[in-house]
């Protein structure tokens, strides 16, 4: 069951006439929103693309419509496609189709010629010595002996070329069938799936679609989205410009950081875009951080996340002082304050803080002795250095900020690492960073920092205030 702003959002994208942006900010179901748009659209008797930038967001699409009984055909290389999922890729679909018999039979054909031509010499230039083939194949029939090569030579390199012959015809032949297959296959298809760069395959040239949906679509480089764009006539994306956009780690291409997503935000605003606004991840109190910041206080918490916390997963820790404090289900937003010292390694761009680092460890060996699976908890990080000092010091997962987008763990416990008296934060001045940090924790979020650095940014002095407002603020 869709809620009230999907469902305005999927009306919206079957009226809109050539452009529609479904904005889904954190948890709000926007790829079901997508998946169910595709799903009134094929209703309606409209030949679908859906595409995304990643392998797995594409194999999310496929699951979902095949779970709801649409025709649908993944292109693309079937390694890269979720094992479950493979019945559905083009390779195997069009394997079950009658007329591929013929295919194996001409590629059998083929190994027999194969088998039978290495048994003749193969015209190399060392053996035709300036002949062409056509001059092989006169000088065997007539037996006649030429620059120094024997008429069994002759005769041997001629019945090589022969066979070659035959066996090109018949690849010929195998690839016109095919063809026929693939198409056939892809005429029954009402959805074709496939990354934005496989949408360029040879198997889609010359397919033109009603309508082209692009999930992911803030992920997801300008040129990448071009590819998939020019084979239909509606274009459809899905995303959350306020979220982080697409890694460019060319200086000199940082301009495809902007997405067409967000440049037609930018040029058409909500006259081609509808917000999602009930999200069903996040307790409310971790919500209202990022909706009142980034979203102009518009989310709304589902009834069925809005209070939940990490009792409900059997927490019960019985512990004393500030960690009581610290991990107590109600105080589902923490912030720990921590002196520490960032530390750049000899050649290294990236930040580490180990103070900061023994603080985390001390939290997630409590959370779990509390009861918790290693499963439930995610350690974030914005530097690479940090999460290479974390990874060696915890049980459970942790990754940078970029490397958590699209993901999301129940309890959450960040390290912001910075600190120093200039109140430089860096790249943490991308605030979107920030909304993907803060929106990964489902019933807990407990944050690690230097108070003093973070509060002489604006955006993250809100966050210490509203911290300090809704939840608890407590050294460890």
């Amino acid at each position: 069951m869709l809620n009230e702003f999907q469902k305005k959002a999927v009306e919206r994208s079957l009226s809109a006439e050539k452009v529609f942006l479904i904005h889904g900010p954190p948890g709000t179901g926007k790829t079901t929103t997508l998946v169910a748009s595709i799903e009134e659209h094929v209703r309606r008797g409209f030949k679908v693309l859906a595409t995304a930038d990643s392998n797995v967001a594409v194999d999310n699409i496929l699951e979902r419509l095949i779970e709801k009984g649409v025709k649908v055909v993944r292109v693309g290389n079937p390694v890269r496609v979720s094992e479950k999922l493979r019945n559905h890729t083009l390779d195997e679909m069009v394997k079950k189709k009658e007329d591929f018999e013929e295919v194996l039979e001409i590629y059998k054909k083929i190994e027999e010629l194969k088998e039978k031509r290495s048994k003749f010499t193969q015209p190399e230039p060392k053996f035709r010595r300036g002949l062409s083939d056509e001059e092989i194949l006169r000088y065997a029939k007539t037996g006649t002996p030429v620059r120094g090569l024997s008429p069994k030579l002759i005769r041997s390199m001629a019945k090589w070329i022969e066979i070659s012959s035959e066996i090109r015809k018949l690849y010929e032949r195998a690839k016109e069938v095919e063809a026929k297959v693939v198409r056939s296959v892809l005429s029954e298809a009402e959805v074709v799936c496939a990354t934005n760069s496989s949408a360029g395959s040879e198997f889609l040239e010359g397919v033109s679609f009603d309508v082209v949906f692009i999930d992911e679509a803030t992920q997801a480089t300008e040129p990448s989205c071009l590819i998939p764009i020019v084979k239909g006539r509606k274009l459809i994306m899905a995303g959350d410009h306020k979220q982080l956009p697409p890694t460019v780690l060319s200086f000199e291409a940082k301009d495809l950081t902007y997405t067409l997503f967000e440049r037609l935000m930018d040029l058409c605003g909500e006259k081609v875009s509808e917000m999602l606004r009930v999200q069903y991840r996040m307790n409310e109190r971790i919500m209202r951080f990022p909706s009142d910041t980034f979203y102009g206080g518009l989310l709304i918490a589902h009834e069925s996340v809005k209070d939940h916390t990490i009792r409900d997963l059997g927490f019960k820790g019985s512990f004393s002082g500030s960690m009581a404090e610290i991990l107590e289900p109600e105080n589902v937003l923490v912030f720990v304050p921590v002196k520490g010292r960032e530390f750049q390694r000899p050649g290294s761009t990236s930040y580490m803080n180990e103070e900061e680092a023994k603080v985390v460890r001390e939290i997630v060996s409590a959370l779990l002795e509390g009861g918790l699976e290693e499963d439930h908890v995610g350690v974030i990080s914005p530097y690479e250095d940090q999460v290479e000092v974390l990874t060696k010091m915890v049980p459970v997962e942790v990754r940078t900020v970029d490397g958590f987008q699209g993901r999301e763990k129940e309890v959450i416990v960040l390290s912001f690492v910075r600190s120093n008296e200039e109140g430089d934060i860096g790249f943490l001045k991308d605030y979107r960073r920030l909304n993907v940090a803060v929106t990964r924790a489902k019933r807990k979020l407990i944050a690690v920092g230097n108070p003093d650095t973070l509060s002489r940014d604006p955006v993250y002095r809100r966050f210490l205030e509203y911290v300090k407002k809704f939840g608890v603020i407590r050294e460890l």
